[in-house]
């Protein structure tokens, strides 16, 4: 290789160096891109709810990002939302992580809605700093396609849920992230936000937020009678 292959090798190697950070800056979903918008693909993940997805920027859940599911109680058959989701992980043969849900999942109501049990993990780390910090290293940690966890008492920092949101996107992990209702008065990183609510047979479902799509819309979806009856308190 004589010295002008040499000189110009050197600099594609620089100018790709150069470059790499500013690629992954763009490939962040909390970077708006004008110009890019309508080139991007939709690469949303199918809720299982046509509905929904039809709401949804993506189409679906949006990928390696936060969703925020506020409840004000738990076991009004919320789970119903993300299980199609989660099955279809489970049946790719990704890993499903739950990290403090506050019933006991009743098994055959998940066996029955496509949960390959092997490829569910549930977590019960003790105290806020350790739950942040399992979730945050599971979601970075690339083994994981889906990652469920229930806010405790205490309510998160802005700074950690923002790192949880960068922890999903670095590891490519979907994170649905359960908290109060009360926490919809509170800005949030995550990009989507739902709230829920028991009403009636069905789950009402409040788009509050979702990152470059309409929000405020609202709907109802068919619930798993047995996730509302037979899951059985943890706390």
């Amino acid at each position: 290789m004589n010295s002008a292959e040499n000189f110009m090798q050197n600099k594609q190697l620089s100018d790709q160096a150069d470059n790499q950070p500013l690629r992954q800056l763009l490939t962040r979903p909390d970077i708006w891109q004008l110009a890019n918008r309508q080139r991007q693909p939709r690469t949303g993940i199918a809720s299982g709810y046509r509905g929904l997805d039809a709401l949804l920027a993506n189409h679906g859940w949006p990928r390696a990002a936060t969703t925020e599911l506020l409840v004000d109680k738990a076991g009004i058959g919320e789970m119903s939302l993300i299980l199609p989701t989660l099955a279809q992980l489970t049946q790719q043969g990704r890993m499903v992580i739950l990290i403090n849900p506050p019933h006991v999942p009743y098994a055959p109501a998940l066996v029955q809605a496509g949960i390959q049990l092997e490829k569910l993990l549930i977590l019960h780390p003790r105290g806020q700093r350790d739950q942040l910090w399992a979730a945050e290293q599971s979601l970075q940690s690339g083994a994981c396609g889906a990652l469920v966890n229930w806010q405790g008492k205490e309510s998160p920092a802005d700074k950690d849920l923002r790192r949880l949101q960068v922890a999903a996107r670095d590891g490519d992990c979907l994170h649905f992230h359960f908290r109060p209702g009360s926490s919809a008065d509170t800005p949030s990183p995550a990009t989507l936000r739902l709230k829920l609510q028991s009403d009636g047979e069905q789950l009402a479902l409040h788009l509050l937020k979702q990152l470059n799509g309409k929000s405020g819309q609202r709907l109802h979806l068919a619930r798993s009678p047995d996730l509302v009856r037979r899951d059985q308190p943890l706390h």
